[in-house]
């Protein structure tokens, strides 16, 4: 089913942001689900990902798929949303075209919280199934 297929893709994608934040530090962009799955950009200032990293990255994944964390829809004001990723200029560029309202969603997921809509499956383990190939 399509919509099963997008939500799983799309909880995968917020998994694997959380794991790119953890093992590269660096500032996520946008990370939707597409049709043959789903991506997530990262700015590296100083560091590009190569295929070698994809075994850590997996592992990472795979880590927080174990730990079963909950997807929580959370809303939040535009004025705090600026304030929550004023140290990421993409996100806030995000906030500043896209959100035209006074507020919006965002899911926390583990130490990840991210502009999103939703929707998400209850928690991260059941993505099991997922994995990085590029």
């Amino acid at each position: 089913d399509k919509d099963g297929q997008y939500v799983f893709w799309h909880s995968s994608a917020h998994i694997l942001g959380e794991a790119m934040e953890k093992y590269y530090g660096g500032l996520l962009c946008y990370g939707p689900p597409v049709d043959e799955g789903f991506y997530y950009d990262i700015y590296l200032e100083n560091r590009q990902i190569k295929n070698e990293d994809f075994s850590s990255v997996n592992k990472q994944c795979k880590s927080i798929v174990k730990q079963k964390q909950p997807f929580q829809r959370l809303v939040v004001s535009k004025e705090n949303l600026l304030k929550m990723f004023a140290y990421n200029e993409f996100k806030c560029r995000i906030i500043n075209e896209k959100i035209n309202t006074p507020s919006t969603t965002v899911y926390k997921c583990g130490p990840l919280i991210d502009l999103c809509r939703g929707p998400h499956v209850r928690h991260t383990g059941k993505c099991v199934a997922m994995r990085v190939t590029k």
